[in-house]
């Protein structure tokens, strides 16, 4: 049998990258292009200085990073998060990223679908985690849901777990909000990008 060797350097500079250079969201802010300083000033204002709960802001910037694939963005709130939180926080976040993907895409197909029998037609896709609140409370979990949706452009999910907050009494700002947040983290990465 031959085998063929490997070259680990790539993934050992990147290790080496994120061990000993790991940037903070205030790093992050500075890195942002001077012709973006809307962007950068956005994220200071919702994210670094923002009144509201802490584990709802930094969920929906690491909920945001990991549907937009942002590495960089990424794991810079994935270390944010465990250093205010905890591990299974972040396990926690990125469960709900990845039911919520599965959901936004089944339920932007189904509405793109010819007719109203197959517009209606069930899921039949697991999806348990969801009863559990992938670990989290119920409204945190229902939030990072819309913002997930938010990010990947499923309206009949923004709609459905908007209406679901607002009914939990939560108000139009605190939904609002979550969208604020979802476009800011799109925009940062976008900023960083071009």
């Amino acid at each position: 049998m031959r085998y063929r060797l490997m070259n680990y350097a790539p993934a050992i500079d990147r290790w080496a990258e994120i061990r000993f250079n790991m940037l903070t969201v205030s790093d992050l802010k500075d890195q942002i292009p001077d012709y973006s300083k809307d962007i950068k000033l956005n994220l200071s204002s919702l994210i670094i200085n923002s009144d509201m709960d802490e584990k709802l802001v930094y969920g929906c910037a690491l909920a945001s990073a990991l549907a937009l694939d942002n590495e960089k963005i990424s794991d810079i709130f994935i270390e944010e998060c465990k250093s205010r939180f905890d591990n299974d926080y972040v396990e926690a976040v990125k469960g709900t990223v990845c039911i919520m993907t599965l959901n936004n895409v089944w339920y932007k197909y189904r509405e793109a679908m010819p007719n109203n029998e197959m517009k209606m037609a069930p899921q039949k896709m697991r999806v348990n985690i969801m009863r559990e609140y992938a670990g989290l409370d119920m409204e945190l979990f229902e939030s990072l849901s819309l913002c997930i949706s938010a990010v990947n452009g499923c309206q009949f999910c923004v709609t459905a777990h908007s209406e679901l907050l607002l009914n939990n009494g939560k108000s139009k700002d605190y939904v609002l909000n979550i969208g604020r947040i979802a476009s800011t983290i799109v925009a940062v990465s976008k900023a960083l990008s071009i």
